[in-house]
């Protein structure tokens, strides 16, 4: 399964204790164009500012010493094919821990593992400061459910049940969990409990395979995992109603089991295959007609009232599920499209062939003294037409640092400043000379911060106060006309602009779009700069 790379990635991650959020990352992973590819996954890692390295190294002992205690790494299968798995090593033991895509776990010598190691691997590094990612794991629904689950048995306690039908109403608990469980097992959603009772699949043992059967299809929008959960709920419901009176819930879960003689005919002798969260379902509901039959009593008959209450539960059960139901579906599609947009969106390719529609502009300015941050000798030249005051501008300078953090060593950015210098004593001559001056005198680190200031909107005269004013006008006031001029002779007459190699920004794409081809632009300047020598 494709999903199962993300799986052995957030396993990683998690081992080198990296917090981020499982649903974004996923998401991220799966709408890269390469995905599912080695590519996908340390562009994805790039984007979320997580220091990584992608290497082919050499395939021997003393190698494998200098690695980390845990990485992704490529393997030769049994059946002459690789494959991407998780690696750990045994401290004490010194063997080497595999866990597959498939959640199958193998421990192997070092021997055992070079022989299969081809020597491509994936490594990660913790490094808190510059990772920007966030840990939302899954603490609202676990807290909701737990408020419910405590509200439910307080509610039970609170109209003294029997032991016995407390265990029993337990049971039904665990059904809708377990329900929820293959519910997300059918839309390929990876849970702990699912990989637990699903991975490692077998002749025998497939969980996908039984699931999404024609067998499990009862009718039409229904399957059996709906019956599963909605059966559990109803029951669930129905116990808290019913307290003073389990006869009509015993009697329900007695003519439940049967349905579980189709489940086990199906696995065993149509698709024969077992699916164990099937079978779980199964257990629960011979455990719960086994309490049902040992505890019915003759004397205890169905009346009107409870007959009411359980087809009330029921009918309250199915009306929220049928209503929400078309919503997870929705949201499911909806996810689909956008993962399949957004491949579509960061498709190199395509936003290559708009860049070279448009014509090339000569951005060089013979020695000018403007601001340049990045590598100066970098092949790959964005040239960014700003200005402090604009709104529009604001967010292309978030852009332009997180390039900076990814890529700085690869990237030249040149900052071209479009004010107006007829009016000196104007806020915009005040801060755009400093920054000139700043970047001229201090250095583009100092320039930097001052920038990041004044385009997050801190105030002028705070910012000058902390920056202060330029000492020399007129050098700094000399490069802001001369950036002027060309953005006049260019018809460079709004802000923001960006111009890759001189080729003006595609305006069919988003500016935050930029960092998904930063990589492409510079291998691709890189190639283009080889050819030409």
């Amino acid at each position: 399964m494709k999903d199962s790379l993300i799986y052995i990635t957030q396993r990683l991650l998690k081992k080198n204790k990296i917090s981020f959020d499982k649903k974004e990352f996923s998401f991220q992973i799966q709408s890269h164009p390469s995905y599912p590819s080695l590519h996908a996954i340390t562009g994805v890692l790039d984007h979320f500012n997580i220091e990584n390295i992608a290497a082919d190294v050499p395939v021997n002992s003393e190698t494998l010493a200098q690695l980390p205690n845990n990485f992704l790494a490529q393997i030769y299968l049994d059946n002459n094919g690789k494959d991407l798995v998780f690696v750990e090593k045994d401290k004490k033991t010194k063997d080497y821990n595999i866990l597959s895509k498939d959640n199958e776990k193998e421990t192997v010598s070092q021997e055992q593992f070079l022989q299969k190691f081809t020597g491509i691997i994936v490594a990660v590094e913790n490094e808190k400061s510059e990772s920007k990612t966030v840990k939302t794991s899954n603490t609202k629904e676990i807290l909701l459910f737990g408020v419910l689950t405590v509200s439910f048995f307080i509610a039970l306690f609170y109209q003294r049940p029997l032991l016995i039908n407390l265990v029993h109403t337990s049971l039904s608990i665990l059904g809708i969990i377990i329900s929820l469980v293959i519910l997300k097992q059918e839309n390929g959603e990876k849970t702990s409990i699912g990989n637990a009772f699903c991975s490692g699949n077998t002749e025998k043992k497939d969980c996908d395979a039984v699931l999404t059967s024609k067998g499990a299809n009862l009718f039409k929008g229904h399957k059996l995992s709906d019956l599963s959960l909605l059966y559990f709920s109803g029951l669930t419901l129905t116990s808290l109603l019913l307290t003073a009176n389990f006869y009509t819930i015993h009697l329900i879960s007695i003519l439940a089991s049967i349905i579980t003689l189709y489940s086990i005919y199906y696995q065993y002798a149509i698709i024969k295959k077992w699916c164990l969260l099937c079978l779980t379902i199964v257990g629960i509901l011979w455990v719960q007609s086994v309490i049902s039959y040992s505890s019915i009593e003759s004397s205890n008959l169905i009346t009107v009232y409870s007959i009411a209450i359980f087809i009330l539960s029921y009918t309250i059960v199915y009306t929220i599920w049928n209503y929400l139901k078309p919503i997870f579906i929705q949201q499911k599609d909806l996810q689909k499209n956008k993962i399949a947009y957004l491949k579509f969106r960061r498709n190199y390719t395509l936003f290559d062939s708009l860049l070279q529609r448009s014509a090339t502009l000569d951005t060089n300015i013979d020695n000018l003294q403007e601001i340049i941050f990045g590598n100066a000798s970098s092949k790959l030249e964005l040239l960014i037409v700003t200005n402090p005051f604009c709104g529009h501008c604001k967010p292309v300078h978030t852009i332009i640092e997180d390039i900076l953090k990814r890529h700085e060593n690869n990237v030249r950015i040149i900052v071209r400043f479009n004010t107006n210098v007829d009016h000196l004593e104007s806020n915009q001559i005040k801060v755009t000379s400093r920054l000139v001056e700043l970047y001229n005198t201090q250095g583009p680190e100092i320039c930097r911060q001052a920038m990041s200031a004044i385009y997050q909107g801190e105030n002028v005269e705070k910012w000058i106060q902390t920056w202060g004013v330029t000492n020399n006008l007129k050098a700094s006031l000399t490069v802001l006309t001369i950036e002027k001029e060309w953005c006049t002779n260019n018809a460079m007459n709004f802000t923001p602009e960006i111009l890759i190699n001189g080729k003006a920004y595609p305006k069919e794409y988003e500016r935050q779009d930029l960092l998904f081809f930063i990589e492409d632009l510079e291998e691709s300047h890189n190639t283009e700069s080889a050819l030409t020598y």
